[in-house]
């Protein structure tokens, strides 16, 4: 898969606000999931050339998906 097929996963499923508000709200499971894959190809070296503030979005995204889970 190319850098920018992430990428535009990304952008598309987890960074988009309506959408990561969308799976927060039905499917958090889903979108820790989706986020933990996408940094999970960037520490394999799969994501060869991420944007910095794209992986921090990201372990932002996990992050508070995990809060959300454990609070339930």
């Amino acid at each position: 898969i190319d850098d920018w097929m992430f990428e535009g996963l990304g952008r598309a499923y987890l960074l988009d606000p309506d959408v990561q508000q969308f799976l927060q709200e039905k499917n958090p499971w889903a979108l820790r999931s989706m986020a933990e894959r996408l940094l999970e190809a960037v520490d394999r070296g799969m994501w060869e050339r991420p944007s910095p503030e794209i992986v921090d979005s990201l372990k932002e995204i996990y992050l508070r998906s995990e809060s959300v889970l454990e609070s339930r």
